[in-house]
């Protein structure tokens, strides 16, 4: 009964990666900015942290899974809690800064999907976040992590 949690700075290629894990194993798949924005009305909007809790909790609850995002708050704690094993996507920072690049290029061309509008200043937001996530975002996910859990770093 796999429940697998996969993490990584924004650009890592958790998406991709997770995706494949989920065809390969032939598990559920959770991507957690579905549940951070709900796209459910005519404008997107951010949920509420009760909103995100309790639907990460509800995925958690599954006998199995593969679940992937970047998020550190306190609502995806039942997902941290219930994982079995933590895959931590882990390119170079050059990898994902132009990774970001690109997807944010894609993404204004309507090239790609997104749960969110993009703008430059969410590009540079991501691109600080993904400069600093292996110092000071990792280390707080890792704190959260029950010692009996599995890590593999997946570079």
């Amino acid at each position: 009964m796999p429940r697998i949690h996969v993490i990584g700075a924004p650009g890592a290629g958790k998406t991709t990666y997770a995706c494949k894990l989920a065809v390969k194993l032939k598990l559920p798949i959770c991507h957690l900015d579905e549940i951070y924005h709900d796209n459910s009305g005519a404008v997107s909007r951010k949920r509420s942290e009760p909103e995100r809790k309790a639907l990460a909790q509800k995925f958690a609850d599954k006998q199995n899974w593969v679940a992937e995002g970047t998020s550190f708050s306190d609502w995806i704690n039942p997902v941290l809690k219930r994982a079995t094993e933590i895959h931590i996507v882990s390119p170079s920072r050059f990898i994902r800064i132009w990774r970001l690049i690109k997807r944010y290029i894609k993404r204004k061309l309507g090239m790609e999907h997104s749960t969110y509008t993009e703008t430059l200043h969410g590009l540079w937001d991501g691109i600080k976040w993904t400069w600093q996530y292996d110092c000071k975002t990792l280390p707080v996910i890792l704190n959260k992590i029950p010692k009996r859990t599995k890590i593999c770093k997946i570079n």
